[in-house]
Formats: C-alpha cells, structure tokens, sequence
C-alpha cells in the first residue's frame, strides 16, 4: 500500500519531504512519490515558479539531503520563496520511523522549519519569523486502509496557532488510491478550516494525482503573505501532477491553482530526487 501522503504548505519540497513536511492544509498539493530506486542517500533538488494576481509572481528553490535508515529516514535541507516582493527562507529538519507488519504499520513522522523574511512596507521593509513545526502518526491496515492523525504550530509573524488535521485513504485497487482530509485550527489566529479530496493513480510507467480542497485558511499558511491579520478568507485549490522514476532519479512535475480571496496563484513545481548508495 502506497502511504497516504499530504500535501506540503510550500510549493517546492523534497519527494521524500512533501508528503510529510511543511504541509498543512493541502494548500501546495504535493507531486505524486514515483517509485525509488533503492539507496541509502537521496538529494533532491526542486524548483518553481508562480503568477499572482494584481502583483508580481515569485519563484524558488530547495535542497534536501535524505538518508534512509533500516525503518525510517532523516531529511536535512534549505529552501528560499520569493512571491510579489516578499522573500523568505528557512532551513529544515525531517524525520520518520516504521513499525509493525503486513496487517498494520505504523509511521511517526516530525518536522520543523526555521527561518525569516522580508515583506516591503511603507518607507522601508518589514522582517517577520518563520517557524513551522509538526508531528503525524499514519496506521495502514491490511494494506488498504489508511489512517492518519497530525498537528501543525504555525508562528509566522503575527499569524500564531495549532492545526490539526485527520485524513482517511483508501487503496480501492492496488492502481487507485482516494483520500478525504480534514483541518481545523484552534488557539491563536489562524482561523483555518479545510476539507480535500485527493486520487492517486500507480501505473507501471508512471504516477499521477489529481486533488481539490476548500474551506477557510489564514494567507500565510499557503504561503501568500500579505503581513495582515483578521479573519481568514476562502479558499479554493485545485492540482494535478505526474511523477516517473528511473534507474538512479525520479521526477515529478505539479501544476497548482490557488484562490485566496479575490488573489489568483498558479504555481508549477519540479522535483527531481537523485539516488545513491546502495540497498537501504
């Protein structure tokens, strides 16, 4: 059974760390994991750019060194977003463990995210902090059904609070996989609710996923800053991506529409995961 995976709260991530990293709410949907070729080293390298509405687009980049161990892996990386003059980075630290057997598995799964950016302002620029930090616990059973349970700790200037999220997936055929989320923030002022809905499909050749998700969500959880506060406005996502892996490398392209209110965002991603070492 393919893991259930969750989207990242950034557009660009590793293809280990966009199921497990950033993610939030779905709100940069992650490209389908193309099968890896086995390895005990993996550097991944991502890459996007984005239009905006009534403003300049953006752009970035990441770099992620993971290392699988013998039941989880540990990812270390760094990566810089730039969207309608605002700019930020962050370096992260990634980190999942495995238990069970065929009938249920478990995966525990943390990460945090630390850094800072700048947003201009009248006369000058504003700087702001950027800390995300999370933990999921996801249980397969029978190789079909998969639960997952996760919260999130957003303080990103003056947007603060807890998001917690559960997901339910289902493997219909060992091709087609559904998932159906749901997030709710409480404490602080994220004032975030979000329902998605999300197919994979496992080919031969290659992957595919297509993913809706809708609700309410402060801006700087998706990742569109606008330094205010307030009550969060609506939101409407769609995406599709593909993914295919070779001997030594796997690529993965997302094409992403994001509505934030009356702001328009559509972002393309490409991940591309370079394998070394040998059996894991």
């Amino acid at each position: 059974m393919k893991p259930l995976r969750s989207s990242p709260l950034l557009a660009l991530a590793a293809a280990w760390l966009l199921p497990h990293a950033a993610f939030a709410v779905e709100s940069s949907a992650a490209p389908p994991a193309a099968p890896s070729a086995p390895s005990t080293n993996s550097l991944v390298i991502s890459a996007n750019g984005s239009t905006l509405t009534n403003a300049s687009g953006g752009g970035g980049g990441s770099l992620t060194w993971l290392h699988d161990f013998s039941s989880g892996v540990l990812g270390i990386g760094g990566e810089y977003q730039r969207l309608a003059g605002a700019h930020w980075q962050f370096g992260s630290l990634t980190g999942s463990v495995s238990a069970g057997n065929p009938s249920a598995r478990w995966t525990f799964s943390a990460d945090g995210h630390f850094g800072n950016g700048e947003i201009p302002v009248f006369q000058g620029t504003h700087r702001f902090n950027y800390d995300v930090e999370g933990a999921d616990v996801t249980g397969t059973f029978a190789g079909k059904l998969t639960l997952q349970v996760e919260a999130r700790q957003y303080d990103i200037d003056t947007t603060h609070g807890t998001l917690p999220k559960a997901a339910v997936g289902f493997l219909w055929t060992p091709h087609f996989q559904t998932t159906v989320s749901y997030a709710k923030s409480f404490t602080g002022n994220l004032g975030t609710q979000m329902e998605t809905a999300r197919l994979d499909y496992y080919g031969h050749t290659v992957n595919w996923l297509l993913g809706a998700a809708g609700g309410h969500v402060a801006p700087q959880v998706v990742n569109i800053y606008t330094g205010a506060t307030g009550a969060a406005p609506q939101l409407r996502e769609g995406y599709v991506g593909i993914s295919k892996a070779f001997s030594r490398a796997d690529f993965s392209i997302l094409g992403d529409y994001l509505k934030v209110a009356s702001e328009k965002r559509i972002t393309l991603t490409i991940v591309c995961t370079l394998h070394a070492g040998g059996p894991g």
